[in-house]
């Protein structure tokens, strides 16, 4: 018996293909870019009433900002989705006064992206603390063709246009998986802390992994979750 399928969100700055190198079955990694003038619950919306099949219940997957977009979509439409796997993301500012900060730092990122050099823009978004350990790469290199559509990402899903999750979350049902890098503690604090809302939820940190784990390890320890199901 196959498992269902996968819709796999990337990560800012990444691409569709981040997810089908990785060799998941049954993964279909959309391209965010074509959808990011979207506001969080349009996309929500979008993604489950158009993309998805309505006879279906897929699982949903994704990394960072692809994770927040997936969390959105499951407390959203908690009924239409069989399964989640979640790497490196965020449920939620609970502070008004840190959703406005966020607001107002995303605005800025929005101005970079359309306005600095590409090559300049990467690497100063791979100079924060949180990801500094990755170079920028050929893959960041190729969204410069969708920068407009990296801005308005910037501008439409800021973490400070969120709302706090957790409590819609735990609508959800189904199992989830969340993923999270040894070497990222911020975010593995996060995991741990999401075991008090779902119930039904496995959390795995990867050893010697920082913020981007959305990698050949993790693709090991979601195709092993598949076939729990």
């Amino acid at each position: 018996m196959s498992s269902p399928p996968i819709i796999a969100l990337h990560g800012n700055l990444g691409a569709a293909h981040d997810w089908e190198r990785l060799n998941i079955p049954g993964v279909d990694a959309v391209d965010l870019w074509a959808f990011s003038d979207l506001p969080l619950d349009e996309f929500a919306m979008f993604l489950t009433e158009e993309i998805v099949d309505s006879d279906d219940r897929p699982n949903i997957a994704g990394y960072s900002l692809g994770g927040r977009l997936a969390l959105q979509t499951l407390a959203s439409f908690p009924d239409r989705w069989g399964g989640a796997v979640i790497l490196s993301a965020h449920p939620g500012l609970t502070d008004e006064a840190e959703k406005e900060a966020r607001r107002t730092a995303d605005g800025e990122w929005a101005e970079k992206a359309r306005t600095l050099l590409w090559e300049e823009f990467l690497q100063e978004w791979n100079d924060q603390p949180m990801l500094s350990d990755s170079p920028v790469s050929k893959e960041q290199q190729a969204v410069e063709s969708h920068r407009e559509a990296v801005a308005m990402a910037f501008e439409y899903w800021s973490l400070g246009t969120q709302s706090d999750l957790r409590e819609p979350l735990q609508e959800f049902e189904g199992p989830v998986l969340w993923i999270t890098g040894e070497r990222d503690q911020k975010f593995h604090r996060f995991g741990e802390e999401m075991s008090e809302v779902f119930g039904s939820f496995e959390h795995v940190v990867l050893p010697g992994h920082g913020h981007r784990c959305l990698t050949p390890d993790a693709a090991a320890v979601i195709r092993d979750w598949q076939t729990q199901f």
